[in-house]
């Protein structure tokens, strides 16, 4: 009883509903009307009722029911009039209600209804927010994630979005209203993007962005993309990861895995312990598994192989895949092997 309320509630509330309430309410009465004739005087049952009215007023008309009498007959021709003439104009509003809400969602003036988990503010150039996407649609975790963008470089929705599935919020970033349309109280993670990689002044609008983010939401997590070289006003903002402006594939990786990009700066920075080394195995063809704990005796991390003659490097390769002679091998270590001891 409650959701039929909260049914008839939520319907009382629709603009399209509120606009022609009077038209709505006329055809109802008139469909009540006969329909109570055709029952009581015509001996339709309910079931057929219904389904004289709907194939009369959609003008079906199969004809497999008609009305005996000759105010029967009266009646069903007033009411062809009536609903045809109501329902086609109803319908009529409602398909350009539709076309309407379409036109509006192209151009990013619908807030967010669905889940939300990840919001992407800031546009530097198609080409770089379609390949992040792209990278994140390649992984499982989210294929199927709500993806939205907000800025206000875009006069509306691009084709791409539509193939992969994102939503657009037209406005600046940095706009409590534009977020909230966004979906920020749902989202678990925003991604703030420089628009500009050649601009310091790019960074004033990440960090206001940033900050109106935290005093939004706090819990959320805000991975900005920076223009200058100093961290003090990203920090200022609690922003929880700050990067340099990088690859999408660099971004899509930390969206998927917190700590991607610290990972990736320790490996390559020589202020750590350690570093990455290329290895040239000579010997003959040999197991990874074998490769790889013939390194690890020699306190290294094995990565990954590419054997001569193939383009892709094989970062995760399994026990059994075989290293062939002349082979480029790497791996994290403090010194760089001179040789490998099985």
């Amino acid at each position: 009883m409650f959701f039929l309320v909260n049914t008839f509630k939520r319907l009382q509330g629709m603009p399209l509903l509120k606009e022609n309430k009077r038209l709505l309410l006329f055809f109802l009465a008139a469909s009540l009307l006969f329909a109570l004739y055709m029952w009581l005087v015509e001996g339709l049952t309910l079931l057929d009722t219904y389904y004289f009215l709907v194939t009369t007023a959609t003008t079906v008309g199969y004809g497999d029911i008609s009305p005996k009498t000759g105010l029967g007959k009266v009646f069903v021709t007033i009411y062809m009039i009536i609903g045809i003439a109501l329902l086609g104009l109803f319908l009529g509003k409602v398909t350009e209600l539709m076309v309407e809400v379409g036109s509006k969602r192209k151009k990013g003036l619908i807030s967010m209804k669905g889940e939300v988990d990840l919001i992407i503010a800031g546009y530097p150039s198609d080409e770089k927010v379609q390949n992040i996407v792209t990278e994140l649609r390649n992984d499982s975790r989210f294929e199927h994630a709500g993806i939205v963008c907000a800025n206000n470089r875009l006069e509306e929705k691009p084709a791409w979005m539509t193939s992969l599935n994102v939503e657009f919020v037209k406005g600046v970033a940095s706009d409590s209203s534009v977020l909230k349309k966004a979906g920020v109280d749902r989202a678990s993670t925003i991604l703030i993007l420089a628009n500009d990689s050649a601009l310091v002044e790019s960074d004033d609008l990440s960090t206001s962005i940033c900050a109106v983010v935290e005093r939004m939401r706090p819990e959320i997590r805000a991975i900005v993309e920076k223009v200058r070289k100093d961290e003090l006003l990203f920090e200022v903002v609690n922003a929880d990861t700050i990067v340099d402006v990088s690859s999408p594939s660099v971004l899509a990786q930390e969206i998927l895995d917190q700590g991607a990009i610290e990972l990736q700066n320790a490996i390559f920075s020589t202020h750590t312990e350690g570093t990455q080394f290329n290895f040239n195995y000579a010997s003959e063809d040999n197991s990874w598994s074998s490769i790889a704990m013939a390194i690890i005796k020699q306190d290294a991390i094995p990565e990954g192989f590419q054997n001569p003659g193939e383009r892709l490097f094989n970062l995760l390769p399994k026990q059994s895949d075989i290293v062939k002679t002349n082979a480029l091998i790497k791996y994290r270590g403090v010194h760089a092997l001179e040789k490998l001891e099985f």
